[in-house]
């Protein structure tokens, strides 16, 4: 009876302990780093999260059947078009690979459409990011989502130094001396009139 007892009065005082502190080393006697509320310490072991086969990077299934839960992190076993094996996060709407190695190894993307008034020729400049958040991160106007879709396009959209801006091809019958600086503005010179088949292509590459 006297062992229960004591056992029973350890327990408590070792819960009353953990809650005091609030942290948590698992693998040492030794406190836990200031500021984390748990810490792992072992020389020849790993952290194994749990492991689970996603649906889709849109669907919250399996973790929750209606809502994402913001934070969490598994490891995924579904390998698809829109998903691969690997360790995953969610951002509250959405599942992210946390994986070094990505679907392709750069991200890349088209300019969204903007206009170029080519009527009068000289020598002009675009604010092609300045075009690109104005478009993509803004809500209402003539900004559609789909069904279930966020109001903005990006939640989190890139800083202007954070992308390279490249023009892969354009009319040099009406464009001409194209410059484009590490903040997206693009120095150009009009030296013909647009027709139906001019054209000037622009990507943005992430770094």
């Amino acid at each position: 009876m006297k062992k229960i007892v004591s056992i029973m009065i350890v327990a408590l005082f070792s819960l009353f302990v953990s809650h005091s502190y609030a942290q948590v080393t698992i693998g040492s006697q030794d406190a836990p780093a200031a500021g984390a509320v748990l810490e792992l310490k072992s020389d020849n072991l790993g952290f194994l999260p749990t492991r689970i086969a996603l649906v889709s990077p849109g669907n919250p299934r399996p973790i929750s059947t209606t809502t994402h839960v913001r934070g969490m992190v598994v490891y995924n076993t579904t390998v698809s078009d829109s998903l691969k094996a690997g360790l995953y996060y969610n951002t509250g709407s959405k599942w992210v690979s946390l994986s070094a190695e990505p679907f392709t190894k750069e991200k890349w993307f088209y300019m969204p459409s903007i206009s170029f008034d080519t009527s009068t020729n000289g020598t002009y400049y675009k604010e092609l990011y300045t075009e690109f958040v104005k478009q993509l991160n803004t809500t209402g106007g003539l900004v559609v989502p789909s069904a279930g879709a966020p109001a903005k396009v990006l939640a989190t959209v890139p800083k202007a130094t954070d992308l390279n801006y490249y023009v892969t091809a354009y009319d040099n019958k009406v464009f001409s001396g194209i410059e484009i600086d590490a903040n997206g503005r693009m120095k150009y010179e009009i030296i013909g009139i647009a027709s139906d088949s001019t054209f000037l292509n622009i990507v943005f590459v992430e770094k």
